[in-house]
């Protein structure tokens, strides 16, 4: 890339150009306000400019060599341009020197410097040195050094890099031998490595994880290999954080104890972290957070920083050259002779000294500079310059591109600098409810207008017709209050049960609505004496209302349903009442400007745009496509050099990332088949037909050429040839014929405009205006007669065109069976981008029908069309006719509806004798209508008229014009183009490949070209989630894209690396919506994100569900038993419950391995010492137990994977039998077909042997997924979805058969909810049903129902309480938590727990998908704290305090902190639900159908009748409302003094922003929620939604002053200045609130940059950032302390799933509660339950120990019972002799514990 600037430039243009072309506004003085915004640059400021700086050098490894100080080898491998044959010795940064010495002295030590610092040297010097010394006393051949990566594509990178150092050596003669062992390899590569030690390993934590815990003889070699282990690396320090960091910890604890290694020395790489001032106090924060990862002493002394040094004269500074400064920018082309001239050239060294590095004052090191905008850049030299600022910038400019091409004597530019582009979404636009040119305009997102807040003037947001650009407010009405509020345009919703949607459109002059002729003609019935309304659109007629600035208005005609006289127009605008508006209720119908009709369903999404009518996907499509078109017309590479034309795109979500890859390539899919059309009309005289369109279209495509690398552009294998060739290139021309017919159907890709909406395409039909002419044809029919021929034509196009857009056509390429046979050929032949996917559903014809076919009692179906009198197409021909001649008008002004659908029936029995359309039987008394394909003709559109209203689109106009002409040059890119995804959620090899295609050097081209026959194919795009992050080192990579701000700065460091790692001059643009306030927040604070603060990860060790997973790992290791890979295989499959093996059990169980257990998990739990100190679960037994329990806990895991194999095995049965089944339609059995399909594919995955330790079910990675070992990134019992395959392997991926989709249970809930969608790889899967266990139905009476159980919230404080699940009824009546008597208004019922899903593809990925589809759905959350091991609530209090000057110590409220507390999260049902107390979802109990009936998404077609099960779908729906449960630490906020809803809800919202900004994470990482609902707000509850947590809230409910900065960051965000003293005040807030240029305030009650979120749109109506008591309290919060409370001793409770009573009394009979006395008395563990119902209510417990899975029982018991408990793993003991008992609590530690002695007095 030559010139960043002008690629920049040329990429703002575009977006600029796409952005602004979706909308015009008509209202000049939003017009005006628009206009200045954009011309100012508003959405796409000035780049940051961003200079590397240089970092100190200090000697060479030569010097080193001969100081003795490194090993004589280190010589021959430390050296650079080894591959290109010239080796030079490699010279050392300081940093690299320091660290050497600090290694040598056996110190661990982390390494905390920038991009490109050579930071992986840090280690590998002082670790390669040692092991050259080491093996001259020690020849053995061992494993030294560990290096871990967080991500594989960083070992594989580092790998290569260290291959350069190798260079040279022959195999055997290698001085060092490293590996790389991260699951990639193959089983040689393995077991290569298990036979020769590596010297250094490379690899990453899963896979280290699995090295420890396997015991296959391959990982038992190469652990061996490692004993006595000298070095540890761990790259990227501050990225492990949360329950990923911990487990890291808790793995290097592990493997010390494990190897024997305590003279390990522990090494970290790491972005600099910690936001303190001094150096000394980042590097004690540094080392703090290493201390704690690696289990040793780090001081602040072993934290090696950044030495920076200049390049230009460094004795000359800005003072010594602005004198000279001016002549410099002057020069008219800046070259040097030299590198010597450069250094001293004055624009060098002032460039430097403003954009580089930065010079205390006083002894300070340099420092790196803040990186600024250019046009700050420019002014500033224009100050030191004497010039003007253009000239300045200009000059900048033309100065760093100059300088981009000098090079030091090391050979890299010396100034190597980024752009750095933050672009918004424009949002919408908001007014007041005031006349034009009156009303307050604003482009920011808030509610009031500034300054207006106590006249509660509110802003509305304003939406303008897509056609001629008149502005609609979208409203609630609310009838009760007499007000107008404002609403989202589509999808919100309001507790207010009155509200009625609509529109307000201001009134002006010529707007009227009050006589029949302003309405559109088809509402009124003139059949009688006086005009009428039709009854069916009574309720969408305008309504005249006077709305003042505050929204207070009244209707002022009620429903008009007969017009008496005209009502004269209101002589002013606005009178006393406010300003005149029309109120539309509903959707729009009709625009009331330019009087566009539009029918009554569909969104007004698509009839109304805000600002732009993009989202993010589209404008992340446009950007990356200029993007790619700029970088791909530079010219070729030379031979040899890498490829810089790609482009790496990232977002924070997996599912965007697929939603974005799919988005992207269906554009390009549209660009292509759309300028191939176009091209081929031009060079067949603008017109084609049936017969021609898809052979000339295939030809202005270029793939008539018979070059194998045009063939490539849509073939799997180029190379083919003969009869197969032909067949596959016919096969696409039938697929470009259905694709060119489907892309005209209408209502769909309002964001992408097809061809025929552009005004680029006519659609004819042949001999149309000869028929109409030809009075014979229509002689017997009556009223067609009597019309003129232009008449005619004007209503056969109306006809033909909606039978046409509806696809009511007669063409091969909508038969399906035409259509299944291309599929099968297509799917072998032509690559993914042409071929139809074999689970794609295809469009057939449909059929025109002139009956009410609903009206009867037939099914739905899809593929009829209606043309009844009450159809839109006659609504269509009614509006022809009524702008026909005056005698034809008045006279079907009479009709009734039977003649309307006479005269249809005419039309069409005159075109079918004259070949236009064929009547086709469908059944036996309905008949059928297409028209025919032969007959269109596809025409070149004329040239446009000049500009005016309501023209097409014409940025795409000019897009696909331009596409045209490039796909008529020989050679172009833009088969090219292509996007993918990079997730986690694509397998591993896939991701191999895209990195592979995405690299595309000749490296990777030529091993591709080894394995396969076809050519590697480049791929230009990829679509990343984080994995990329750290990932691979593209050095030709100049470009990165972000689809949003990145969590933090550290992430964005990471992510804006990848570009310009070679020193070249790069850009990276990051996309920020303008609904997201993350975004929006940094948009306007870019240089916090560049140049921000990188926080130290916080991590919690005393985690329970963490050391446990761990201690499980040890002991199974200890067991010395490798575990089969595939889980079936362990079981015993025959025998009941399907137990685990006995021999296995036997191996597990063996006394020896428990004694080897014991005593590694002892110390492993030294190392942890003082970390468990404060824990309340922590005792001395707890190694000893969970030991003992491992082998039944190892059992229970199994649990998930049998009762999905049970599950599944039943509905392959239950659709094998549909199947073979002479009773069923030919549509059931396809269906039935297909589920069984998707069964065996499922049930492949779950038996198959030598499963991919990459599947979900590979046993060691599902073991950990069920949390019995340790999960790292992965979460812990996780919600999974079945998404079923294609089952062809593809360029990208390896044969696609299907995958389980996990995500967290939280989140699952929602994205797995009913009927939501979920994206992956390119497509669309909607969720179709639930995986049911047999084991939770009932069969009573002949039906079958799904057991569920039923939970009684507290209304004050939201505590749960679950029922009996025999009983349903609650156990209590008195809140547990708080006392508060209980209620059976809030009661739960039909609970039942969701685990796994299955998925229906529904379609491919298009370009109308902006953002993913969200259900909406009303989530509830309630939770119990749990007991400790020794029967106590684990809960701790705390006090929030304010000292008061004179010494009195207010109490501000209590924070209370669950370190591991049940919460429950329940899905009540669809957000838009009818009727708000019905609660849940209707489901098939016997096939876990879930019932598309009352959703939002009902009118889809893709829930369509194949998704019947046939006769299992008589069975009756069973309502049930979805949760999950897990055990999560909490925190409550609540305040001492209650607060009014509204302040409740803005200190919610503000806590929850200031806690994501200080311990940088992510929105959806912190999970904030009302108590004990949103309509009743005592106290906040935060818990943290990502696995394990990231100690968040311990550290807000320990540390005394977090809380207190929590809530400064949070004033800060709603518009405050901190004050300069540090005291926050009440009083002082007005001289601290931030204000505009022009004095206002930036927002009123909240905005995007503060508050307000996309994702907290419910919280909108209350959050008001102005609200006195919530300032009150923000303010006391920044001043106090957090203090513990006064120590208590709890109570004794029970489990959560079963009764208490308050203060922990159990409800129990009396046999149970002497035996609990007992218990007690003895000092035993208290129970988890009491009172358990077990087999389906057979038996009760008397009590439950969930850790020990034991039942006790005090009665005898049913033998079948007890048989049935103990195959599922239970203990069962039995307690009938009261005289034995304590007998037996002595006999069972393992259950009841050691006995706690009682203190004496």
């Amino acid at each position: 890339m030559d010139d960043v600037f002008q690629f920049r430039d040329k990429l703002i243009k575009e977006y600029e150009r796409f952005s602004r072309s979706f909308v015009q506004i008509a209202a000049p003085d939003i017009r005006n306000k628009v206009e200045e915004e954009y011309a100012n640059g508003r959405y796409w400021p000035e780049p940051l400019v961003q200079i590397n700086p240089h970092y100190q050098r200090s000697g060479t490894i030569r010097e080193l060599v001969d100081a003795g100080t490194l090993h004589p080898g280190c010589l021959g491998i430390f050296q650079t341009g080894k591959t290109e044959g010239n080796p030079t010795p490699l010279s050392l940064y300081t940093h690299q020197k320091v660290a050497l010495h600090i290694a040598q002295q056996r110190k661990s030590y982390v390494v905390t410097t920038g991009t490109g610092s050579g930071k992986s040297l840090s280690f590998f010097i002082p670790i390669i040195d040692r092991i050259l010394k080491a093996r001259e006393s020690d020849s053995t051949a061992r494993t030294r050094a560990i290096v871990i990566y967080p991500m594989n594509a960083l070992a594989n990178s580092q790998l290569e890099e260290l291959d350069k150092f190798l260079h040279g050596y022959d195999d055997l003669d290698r001085p060092i031998t490293v590996a790389r062992y991260t699951g990639q390899e193959s089983t040689a590569e393995r077991e290569r490595i298990a036979k020769c030690a590596p010297d250094i390993l490379l690899t990453n934590f899963m896979m280290l994880e699995y090295i420890l815990t396997r015991y296959t003889e391959t990982d038992r070699q190469v652990i061996e290999h490692c004993a006595g282990l000298e070095f540890l690396v761990l790259d990227e320090l501050h990225t492990y954080r949360g329950r990923q960091g911990a487990d890291v910890a808790l793995l290097v604890r592990r493997l010390r104890e494990r190897l024997k290694a305590d003279g390990l020395v522990c090494i970290g790489t790491s972005a600099t972290m910690s936001s303190a001032a001094s150096e000394s106090e980042r590097n004690r924060v540094v080392a703090e957070v290493a201390s704690k990862l690696f289990g040793t002493r780090i001081t602040e002394h072993e934290v090696i920083g950044e030495t920076l040094e200049r390049v230009t004269d460094a004795n000359r500074d800005i003072g010594a050259i602005r004198k000279h400064l001016l002549t410099a920018v002057r020069c008219k082309q800046f070259s040097w002779p030299d590198y010597q001239a450069f250094q001293n050239d004055p624009l060098a060294i002032w460039v430097e000294l403003t954009l580089g590095v930065t010079i205390p004052d006083d002894t300070s090191p340099i420092r790196r500079a803040r990186p600024i905008a250019l046009k700050e850049a420019g002014q500033r030299l224009a100050s030191d310059a004497g010039c003007s600022p253009d000239e300045a910038q200009s000059a900048l400019a033309r100065f760093l591109l100059a300088a981009n091409d000098v090079r030091t004597p090391q050979g890299r530019p010396p100034f190597a600098f980024k752009l750095h582009q933050f672009i918004s979404g424009p949002g919408m636009v908001l007014t007041t409810l005031e006349p034009r040119d009156v009303r307050h305009i604003t482009l920011d997102a808030q509610r009031f207008a500034p300054g207006r807040q106590e006249e509660n003037v509110q802003l509305y947001p304003v939406h303008f017709c897509r056609d001629c650009g008149h502005e609609y407010m979208p409203v609630w009405h609310l009838p009760d209050k007499g007000r107008f509020v404002p609403r989202e345009l589509d999808g919100s919703t309001i507790d207010d049960e009155t509200a009625q949607r609509g529109l307000l459109c201001i009134r002006t002059p010529g707007l009227n609505y009050t006589r029949p002729e302003d309405l559109p003609e088809d509402w009124i019935d003139v059949s009688g004496d006086t005009p009428k309304i039709r009854p069916n659109y009574r309720n969408a007629v305008p309504d005249l209302v006077a709305v003042t600035p505050q929204g207070e208005g009244t209707l002022h005609a009620g429903k008009l349903t007969a017009f008496t006289q005209a009502q004269p127009e209101p002589e002013e605008h606005q009178g006393q009442k406010g300003q005149a508006f029309w109120f539309i209720p509903g959707k729009l119908r009709f625009c009331l400007s330019c009087g566009r009709n539009y029918p009554a369903v569909g969104k007004d999404a698509n009839r109304l745009s805000s600002l732009s009518g993009e989202g993010r996907s589209s404008a992340t499509t446009m950007i990356t496509l200029a993007a790619l078109e700029y970088l791909f017309n530079l010219p070729d590479p030379q031979p040899g050099q890498p490829d810089p034309r790609k482009l790496l795109a990232f977002t924070d979500n997996r599912q965007d990332a697929a939603l974005q890859a799919g988005h992207f390539n269906d554009f390009i899919f549209l660009l292509t088949l759309r300028g191939g059309l176009i091209g081929a009309l031009k060079h067949n005289n603008g017109i084609l037909t049936e017969d021609t369109l898809t052979a000339e279209v295939f030809n202005a495509l270029g793939f008539d050429r018979p070059e194998d690398s045009v063939r490539a552009e849509y073939l799997r294998d180029p190379g083919l040839r003969g009869p197969n060739l032909r067949t596959a290139q016919a096969d696409l021309r039938f697929i470009l014929g259905y694709r060119l017919i489907r892309d005209l159907r209408r209502g769909w890709r309002f964001n992408n405009p097809n061809l025929e909406q552009l005004k680029l395409l006519d659609i004819r039909y042949r001999d149309l205006q000869a028929f109409c002419e030809d009075e014979s044809c229509f002689a017997d029919f009556n009223e067609l007669r009597d019309l003129p021929p232009a008449q005619r034509v004007e209503l056969y196009e109306v006809l033909f065109n909606r039978m046409r857009t509806e696809l009511c056509i007669e063409s091969r390429y909508l038969d399906d069976i035409e259509q299944d046979k291309i599929i099968t050929r297509s799917y072998a032949s032509l690559n993914d981008r042409w071929a139809i996917a074999q689970d794609e559903r295809l469009e057939t014809g449909r059929y025109l029908v002139l009956e009410n076919y609903l009206a009867s009692k037939r099914k739905r179906r899809y593929d009829l069309i209606s043309g009844s009198e009450r159809s839109g197409l006659v609504r269509s021909i009614k509006r022809k006719l009524s702008s026909g001649p005056d005698h034809l008008r008045d006279r079907s002004s009479k009709w009734r509806g039977e003649k309307w659908a006479a005269l249809v029936r005419d039309m069409l029995r005159a075109a079918e004798n004259y070949g236009y359309v064929q009547r086709q039987p469908i059944d036996k008394s309905l008949f059928g209508w297409r028209l025919n394909a032969s007959l269109i003709d596809w025409c070149l559109a004329p040239a446009l008229p000049e500009e005016q209203p309501g023209q097409p689109n014409a940025y795409f106009r000019a897009l696909y014009e331009s596409t045209a002409k490039l796909l008529g040059t020989i050679s172009h890119p833009l088969f090219e183009f292509e996007a993918q995804e990079h997730t986690a959620q694509v397998d591993a090899q896939t991701r191999q490949v895209l990195e592979q295609r995405f690299r595309y050097s000749q490296k990777d081209q030529d091993e591709w070209r080894s394995h396969n026959r076809a050519p590697l194919e480049r791929l230009p795009l990829m679509f990343c989630s984080p994995t990329m992050e750290l990932g691979v080192d593209i050095s030709a990579l100049n470009t990165v894209y972000l689809r949003n701000v990145p969590p933090t700065p550290a992430n964005y460091a990471q992510r804006s690396g990848r570009a310009g790692r070679s020193g070249q001059q790069a850009l990276v643009v990051t996309y920020c919506a303008a609904l997201s306030p993350h975004d929006q927040w940094f948009f306007h604070r870019a240089q916090d994100m560049v140049h921000g603060v990188v926080r130290a990860p916080t991590l919690d060790l005393a985690n329970r569900d963490l050391v446990q997973s761990h201690l499980q790992a040890v002991w199974l290791a200890c067991t010395r038993h490798s575990l089969d890979d595939s889980i079936a295989e362990l079981l015993d499959m025959n025998a009941p419950g399907k137990p685990p093996k006995p021999e296995l059990m036997a191996a597990l169980r063996a006394p020896d391995a428990q004694a080897r257990a014991q005593l590694g998990a002892a110390r492993v739990i030294e190392q942890l010492a003082g970390e468990l100190d404060d824990s309340t679960w922590f005792t001395p037994d707890y190694v000893q137990n969970v030991i003992a329990d491992a082998p039944q806990a190892f059992s229970r895991a199994l649990e998930r994977w049998r009762t999905l194999f049970e599950a599944t095995q039943e509905q392959l049965k239950m659709a094998q039998s549909i199947s073979s089944s002479h009773a069923v339609t030919e549509q059931e059995r396809k269906s039935a077909e297909r589920r069984a399909s998707d069964a065996q594919q499922q049930f492949n995955l779950l038996l198959k042997p030598g499963n991919s330790q990459n599947s979900d079910f590979y046993t060691y990675r599902y073991l950990a997924s069920q949390g019995f070992l340790p999960g790292y990134n992965f979460p812990r019992l996780p919600l999974m979805a079945w998404v079923p395959g294609g089952g062809r392997k593809s360029a990208t991926s390896a044969n696609d058969h299907g995958a389980m989709v996990s995500r967290p249970r939280f989140l699952g809930l929602s994205e797995f909810g009913p009927r939501s969608l979920i994206y992956h790889q390119g497509r669309m899967f909607r969720v179709v049903r639930a995986k049911l266990s047999a084991s939770n139905r009932s069969h009573i009476s002949g039906s079958v129902t799904l057991t569920t159980l039923a939970s009684l919230v507290c209304g004050r404080c939201g505590y749960g309480h679950a029922s009996d699940p025999a009983s349903q009824q609650a156990p209590v009546d008195i809140c547990e938590s708080c006392g508060t008597p209980l209620s059976e208004d809030n009661w739960v019922r039909e609970l039942y727990r969701i685990e796994t899903v299955e998925t229906r593809a529904t379609q491919r990925i298009s370009t109308d998908d902006e953002e993913r589809q969200h259900q909406g759905f009303e989530l509830q959350t309630t939770y119990r704290f749990l007991p400790g091991p020794d029967g106590r609530i684990q809960k701790r209090e705390a006090s929030i305090q304010l000292e008061s000057p004179d010494e009195q110590t207010e109490e501000l409220g209590t924070l209370t902190y669950a370190p591991a507390a049940q919460i429950w999260r329940i899905n009540r049902g669809w957000r838009r639900r009818r009727f708000k107390q019905q609660l849940g979802f209707l489901i098939n109990p016997l096939t876990g159908r879930w019932s598309p009936e009352e959703s939002p998404d009902g009118d889809d077609t893709d829930n369509a009748d194949d998704e019947k099960d046939g006769k299992e779908d008589k069975i009756p729906p069973q309502r049930i409302v979805p949760y999950v449960e897990d055990f999560r630490n909490l925190l409550i906020f609540t305040p001492a003094q209650e607060l009014d809803p509204e302040a409740m809800a803005t200190v919610q919202a503000a806590l929850k922003r200031g806690i994501e900004m200080v311990f940088q994470i992510e929105e959806s990482e912190l999970v904030a929620e009302p108590l004990p609902k949103a309509d009743a707000r005592r106290a906040i509850l935060f818990y943290e939604a990502a696995e394990g947590g990231a100690g968040v809230l311990t550290r807000l409910a320990s540390n005394p002053a977090d809380l207190a900065t929590v809530a400064r960051a949070a004033l800060k965000v709603i518009h405050y200045h901190e004050p300069a003293s540090g005291i926050w005040t009440v009083e002082g807030l007005a001289q601290l609130e931030k204000t505009t240029d022009g004095g206002q305030r930036p927002c009123e009650a909240g905005c995007y940059q503060c508050l307000l979120s996309y994702y907290n749109q419910p919280e909108h109506q209350h959050i008001n950032r102005r609200n006195q008591q919530a300032l009150a309290l923000l303010v006391a919060l920044a001043n106090a302390r957090v203090a513990p409370a006064p120590a208590t001793i709890p109570e004794p409770v029970s489990s959560p799933l079963t009764g208490t009573t308050p203060n922990g009394t159990l409800p129990t009979d009396n046999l149970t509660e002497a035996w609990l006395t007992a218990l007690q008395h003895g000092g035993y563990r208290q129970p988890d339950a009491c009172n358990v119902p077990v087999s389906h209510g057979k038996a009760t417990a008397a009590a439950q120990y969930k850790a020990a899975r034991t039942l006790v029982f005090l009665t005898a018991m049913d033998e079948p019972v007890r048989n049935g408990l103990l195959d599922r793993g239970w203990q069962i003991l039995l307690f009938t002799d009261p005289a034995r008992w304590h007998e037996q609590f002595a006999a069972h530690p393992e259950v009841f514990g050691s006995p706690i002695k009682k203190q004496t007095p």
